[in-house]
């Protein structure tokens, strides 16, 4: 299982926005993300969060779920996201919390044995930004992976 630290600096590698934006992954295991942003670096002229921040921040923590269980699984694919819809509630007026929703064992079988047979799958992953212990937005992002050796 990746540790936090090897997927914050995979994070600030390969996506350097994850970096400016001071996005940190606090926990992963296979059910699930927990992924900080400060308000500083992503605020907006209102004083709050820029909702691109936002959106960024829930994407972001979506598609480490997922790479984190491809990770656990030692499956090479790219991963990708297809699909992002994020519903704003409130205004983020401090640091931001990203948790993503449990995924179920049946949901992550189906895309691991769907990759596997067929070199590409899809999945849902919902995530919950909270600013100031409140809901602010909730991103649902549809990712595809697309294995290495297809």
């Amino acid at each position: 299982m990746p540790t936090v630290d090897e997927i914050n600096q995979h994070l600030h590698s390969q996506i350097p926005m994850t970096l400016q934006m001071g996005i940190l992954v606090q926990r992963f295991s296979n059910e699930g993300v927990i992924a900080t942003a400060p308000l500083q670096a992503n605020i907006n002229h209102q004083q709050s969060a820029f909702g691109g921040s936002i959106a960024a921040l829930g994407i972001i923590t979506g598609f480490v779920a997922i790479w984190g269980n491809l990770q656990i699984r030692t499956i090479s694919a790219e991963l990708v996201i297809q699909h992002s819809e994020t519903e704003f509630s409130k205004p983020g007026l401090g640091d931001m919390e990203a948790r993503s929703r449990a995924l179920s064992q049946s949901a992550l079988e189906s895309f691991m044995t769907t990759l596997d047979c067929n070199g590409t799958a899809r999945i849902l992953v919902t995530t919950d930004i909270f600013s100031d212990s409140k809901l602010i937005a909730s991103n649902t992002g549809t990712f595809v992976a697309i294995e290495d050796s297809h």
